[in-house]
C-alpha cells in the first residue's frame, strides 16, 4: 500500500483556506451545499485524479448513508492509543460517544468515507475523517459503525482496488 497522506494534507489546506476565506463569511445552507460540490471536485482533482481514480468520489455532505471510497485505510498513527469518537447507532446517528475511545493501529481496520466538521456553517478545520470500521478483533461490537479519528493522528494508505 502507498502512503497517500502527503495528497489528503494538500486538500484540506485548499479546501480549508477557500471556505473559511471566501464561502464562509456568505454561508448559509445552500452556500454549504455549493461548497460541496466544489470541494467535491477539488478531491477528484487533487486525490483521485493522481491516483488513477476517475470514476469513484466523495459522498455529499448531507449524505445520511456515505459510501467508502475503494482502496483507502485509514491508520490510527499513535501506536500506545489514538482517540476516536464512534457512533453508538446502526444505522449510524448524531451521536459519536460510543465507549471505545481509543484504538491502537493493530486493533481496527479503517475505511476512508469522508472529512467532517461539527460546525457546518463556521470556519472549518477538516479537523476529522470520517471513516468506516471494517474490522476489529478487540473490539467486535464497532465493527460496521461509522467512527471519527483527527485527520493529525492518521496516516492513509492506498492500493489500487482490482478491476
Amino acid at each position: 500500500m502507498e502512503d497517500v497522506t502527503n495528497l489528503f494534507i494538500n486538500y484540506r489546506e485548499c479546501v480549508r483556506h477557500l471556505w473559511n476565506t471566501y464561502f464562509q463569511p456568505v454561508a448559509d445552507w445552500d452556500v454549504r451545499d455549493e461548497f460541496d460540490a466544489v470541494s467535491r471536485d477539488i478531491f477528484s482533482s487533487l486525490v483521485l485524479r493522481s491516483l488513477d481514480m476517475p470514476h469513484v468520489g466523495l459522498s455529499p455532505e448531507s449524505s445520511e448513508k456515505p459510501t467508502m471510497l475503494p482502496g483507502f485505510r485509514i491508520i490510527p498513527s499513535v501506536e500506545h492509543g489514538t482517540e476516536i469518537l464512534i457512533n453508538r447507532d446502526l444505522p449510524r446517528s448524531g451521536y459519536w460517544d460510543h465507549p471505545v475511545s481509543r484504538v491502537r493501529p493493530d486493533e481496527v481496520e479503517l475505511h476512508l468515507l469522508r472529512f467532517f466538521d461539527f460546525d457546518q456553517l463556521g470556519n472549518r478545520e477538516y479537523r476529522y475523517l470520517e471513516v468506516f470500521v471494517h474490522a476489529s478483533p478487540k473490539y467486535p461490537d464497532i465493527v460496521g459503525r461509522a467512527a471519527l479519528i483527527e485527520f493529525v493522528n492518521t496516516k492513509i494508505l492506498f492500493s489500487k482496488p482490482r478491476a
